[in-house]
């Protein structure tokens, strides 16, 4: 048990992590963890670090192929869109580091199963060994306050996961997105901006 919670908490501290997007993308970086700052990460999402900078992802549209038989022996290719979730709703605070306008806190509920699922378990192993320390010495006032947090951050991926209404990406809210954040991070060093 031990020996599986290091491995997560090295695999998602080290810049070999990999978060796989619902839109297809996948990154490799780290969480975001700063005592007390408000870039650390919520019951709502992560910040993520890629190439030592902030990430600030660009919630691209994902299409495949679908042929349409026209039953004459001819046949359509057209590019159609599978449903994503929409960029996050301006609002929410970034760390200190980053300009506020566009929150650059990503929302579990663009994550992949697969990366939800690494992260449901890494944060559900934390809560319970905050627990376990709390079950010892009752008084411990910092592991209280990580249990609920872990605890808190744990149910916010679960939820995530099991989700199936969401606000649906569309070409204009890609493009709204990309013009926000080009205008707000395009000369931000600490800010890694997506393609």
């Amino acid at each position: 048990m031990k020996t599986f919670i290091l491995t997560l908490v090295i695999v998602l501290n080290l810049e070999s992590a990999t978060f796989k997007f619902k839109d297809g993308t996948v990154v490799n970086g780290n969480i975001f963890e700063n005592p007390h700052s408000v870039g650390n990460v919520s019951p709502d999402g992560v910040h993520l670090i890629v190439n030592n900078k902030f990430y600030v992802h660009n919630y691209p549209l994902k299409t495949q192929e679908k042929i349409i038989d026209h039953g004459n022996g001819t046949y359509t290719v057209v590019e159609e869109t599978i449903p994503t979730p929409a960029p996050p709703p301006l609002g929410g605070l970034n760390p200190p580091q980053l300009p506020n306008c566009v929150p650059a806190r990503i929302n579990f509920i663009q994550f992949e199963k697969e990366t939800l699922n690494n992260l449901y378990k890494y944060y559900a192993h934390k809560t319970k060994y905050h627990k376990s320390v709390i079950d010892k010495y009752p008084n411990a006032t910092a592991h209280r306050v990580a249990f609920q947090k872990n605890k808190s951050v744990a149910w916010g991926i679960y939820r995530a996961a099991h989700q199936k209404n969401f606000k649906v990406n569309s070409p204009e809210l890609v493009a709204a997105w990309n013009k926000k954040v080009r205008k707000e991070f395009s000369f931000n060093s600490m800010a890694f901006v997506a393609d």
